[in-house]
């Protein structure tokens, strides 16, 4: 087993590939599988009654297409008769999950992709008409949901439908406002763009909009990155939210040796510098800025489950679930293709890929990775989730970041905080 300076050194020296998902790979849990495809039905409806609340995302894999950076689960030029059919197919996804989770408190939702605005206003009413009638969701729970900018600038009618339907954050990527680099990517943007969907946005009425930026390309210079922070800015979103590119999984994977450390943190150093002095807020190494007064800028869904360890259900192609004990995998996460999912809903099987009973100590690891999305723990947080002392069980790795000043710890500055 490797001491923490070892794994520190050997997190540094895959940078390009460690990041806050926990297992970096699904054969990490191999010895955890449960192979038995009869006893998956029966275990997670056992799991989710160790559950008072949870969230929901459903997953919507669509993209005109696949930007060469994503090493996510998308379809890409797929027709109005395969969109149709999916939605049929995660319609009835929810209403298995529906009996499961009975009773159930949701507490936080996203409705993500992929592009769930390449879908008609019918199918996104369809899934969000099924979200409020199969499922509880709390009163104070807001609904998010993401777009691209061609989109939101060409069919404002869709943003307004979205915005009558309940949702009320929105987040849309605009990545880089590079166009050389916009088209090296293979993905579409301008100004003119931009400018149009942030007005469709406003004009339908939402006030918790976010834009995603990405920094870390090889051949992205640090004046591009500067230009398009400042750019966004501009555009007046509550919300600004980074992603440092990570090749695992993508097109552009070849790319991922030229691109040190040291220009990734640099980048990032330059955002912060930016973005705070133009009023936005984060803890140092937080991905998500914002201007709005004691509010994180993520969605609910992503709020609770970074800072709490709330468990959620991911429904849709490749989704992923992850229960007080148990993490899965929908079909469709490997192949990136739908027949398989359409075979397990067909048979009435929860399209389950691969699924793994976890043992605490995985269940930590999985909780603090993601964590890290905020760049901190909230202590009492985890002691709430696993009743116990983070301090007492990371007492080497406490020890090792603290003394090598790559973290501090915060105790409650009233009865209101958590330390962290």
């Amino acid at each position: 087993m490797m001491n923490c300076r070892e794994v520190f050194e050997t997190g540094l020296l895959y940078h390009h590939y460690a990041n806050t998902a926990y297992p970096l790979t699904p054969h990490s849990f191999m010895q955890y599988r449960i192979n038995n495809r009869d006893e998956i039905r029966d275990f997670v409806t056992g799991e989710w009654q160790k559950a008072d609340a949870l969230s929901l995302y459903i997953h919507v894999p669509f993209c005109k297409q696949r930007c060469k950076f994503c090493e996510y689960v998308v379809l890409e030029h797929t027709d109005e008769d395969i969109e149709n059919e999916y939605v049929e197919l995660l319609l009835k996804e929810m209403q298995m999950y529906s009996e499961i989770l009975k009773g159930k408190k949701i507490v936080g939702y996203d409705l993500g992709g992929g592009t769930p605005t390449k879908l008609s206003v019918e199918n996104l009413t369809r899934i969000t008409e099924a979200v409020r009638r199969l499922f509880d969701i709390e009163p104070d729970t807001v609904f998010s949901v993401e777009t691209t900018p061609v989109i939101a600038a060409n069919e404002p009618e869709k943003i307004k439908a979205l915005y009558d339907l309940g949702y009320r954050r929105i987040s849309m990527g605009v990545q880089t406002v590079s166009a050389k680099l916009l088209e090296a990517l293979g993905r579409e943007g301008s100004a003119s763009v931009y400018e149009k969907a942030v007005e469709n946005i406003r004009r339908a009425g939402f006030e918790s909009f976010n834009i995603d930026l990405m920094y870390g390309f090889l051949y992205q210079t640090d004046t591009d990155f500067s230009n398009t922070l400042r750019y966004a800015v501009v555009l007046k979103p509550e919300h600004i939210t980074l992603y440092r590119n990570r090749y695992k999984g993508t097109k552009i994977e070849s790319e991922a040796g030229g691109v040190s450390i040291y220009k990734a943190v640099y980048q990032y150093r330059l955002a912060y510098t930016i973005l705070t002095d133009n009023g936005y807020q984060a803890n140092v190494g937080k991905n998500t800025f914002s201007n709005v007064p004691d509010d994180y800028g993520t969605s609910d869904y992503l709020t609770k489950r970074v800072i709490y360890g709330t468990p959620y259900v991911g429904m849709g192609l490749g989704a992923q679930s992850f229960g007080i004990d148990y993490l899965a995998y929908n079909l469709g996460a490997a192949e990136k293709r739908m027949e398989r999912y359409k075979k397990a809903i067909t048979e009435g099987r929860l399209p389950i890929q691969d699924i793994y009973r976890l043992p605490q100590e995985e269940s930590i690891a999985k909780m603090v990775s993601v964590a890290f999305y905020f760049a901190f723990v909230d202590l009492e947080a985890f002691k709430a989730r696993f009743h116990l002392d983070f301090c007492q069980y990371f007492r080497d790795e406490v020890d090792f970041v603290l003394q090598n000043k790559l973290m501090e710890l915060k105790q409650a500055e009233s009865a209101a905080d958590s330390p962290r």
